[in-house]
């Protein structure tokens, strides 16, 4: 009997074995439920004429194929129309598979239907987005009506068990920030987001341009949060600027992720950005 149990228990060890080394046993992803905030940017194939878009929001997933949530839009200004800035709301569907794949499909409330291509990662924490389908009956939505674009993107999921409620006291720390600027000038910076706690914030940051010129700055403003993580934050006009900036962002991960779209800003393009808590 002994004999039997030893060589059954050594052909079961073999047979996980031979099954985790042939992939036989997949890993089984769980699809998203709750909050997740994030980030969509659109490129054009003709940079000249299109100032880049970008969409920044909170997609909440019920866990029963229904999607919805806020956003801002933003469709810079090129040679062909002038920016544009919106904020509304969205409902959709989603589905999902045993792989971590899935599929999204959204209508935005100025008219604009997407499709999107979901990657899960294996925590049920993270999202890679890419957009397959893009419609908008109206010409002045360039985003679709221009055949060369490309829209990808990222989700982080927003809350976990034991961050709630959200409160302007929630930010408090500093978060280093990549932002991309698109066409038809594009841009990039690193940026430090210092925010107190108390409704004030400083922006330090260091732009480097198309030519790798570098400059930098550090502009004060204040911010505000939302109960369910997003916010805003207001510059007012520096000395020697005629307007000030304004930003929304969704705070992600906790409180360890922060997805930051600039909605009011001098000159062309769109700038977005992400980053992490120090």
């Amino acid at each position: 009997m002994k004999v039997h149990a030893l060589s059954f228990f050594r052909s079961g060890v073999l047979l996980v074995l031979a099954l985790a080394v042939t992939g036989a046993v997949a890993a089984q992803v769980a699809p998203p439920v709750g909050p997740y905030g994030f980030v969509l940017n659109a490129t054009f194939s003709n940079p000249s004429t299109n100032g880049g878009a970008a969409i920044l929001g909170l997609m909440n997933f019920d866990g029963a194929g229904n999607v919805s949530g806020p956003y801002n839009f933003e469709l810079g200004s090129g040679g062909s129309g002038p920016k544009q800035s919106i904020a509304g709301s969205f409902t959709g569907t989603y589905s999902s598979n045993p792989d971590g794949t899935g599929t999204i499909s959204v209508a935005l409330d100025v008219d604009i239907n997407l499709t999107l291509a979901m990657v899960i990662d294996n925590r049920g924490r993270g999202l890679q987005l890419a957009v397959t389908g893009c419609t908008h009956p109206a010409e002045s939505g360039r985003m679709c009506s221009n055949s060369g674009v490309v829209i990808s993107g990222v989700g982080e999921i927003e809350f976990n068990a034991f961050v709630h409620p959200v409160h302007q006291g929630f930010l408090n720390g500093s978060y280093g920030l990549q932002f991309i600027k698109s066409s038809p000038t594009p841009a990039a910076s690193l940026s430090v987001f210092s925010f107190d706690g108390a409704g004030n914030v400083s922006l330090s940051s260091t732009f480097i341009g198309a030519d790798l010129s570098v400059a930098s700055e550090t502009l004060f403003g204040t911010y505000s949060v939302n109960p369910d993580g997003t916010g805003t934050i207001t510059v007012p006009p520096q000395p020697g600027s005629l307007m000030g900036q304004t930003y929304v962002f969704v705070i992600a991960e906790g409180h360890s992720g922060l997805l930051v779209l600039q909605t009011n800003r001098a000159g062309d393009g769109v700038m977005y950005g992400t980053g992490r808590l120090q």
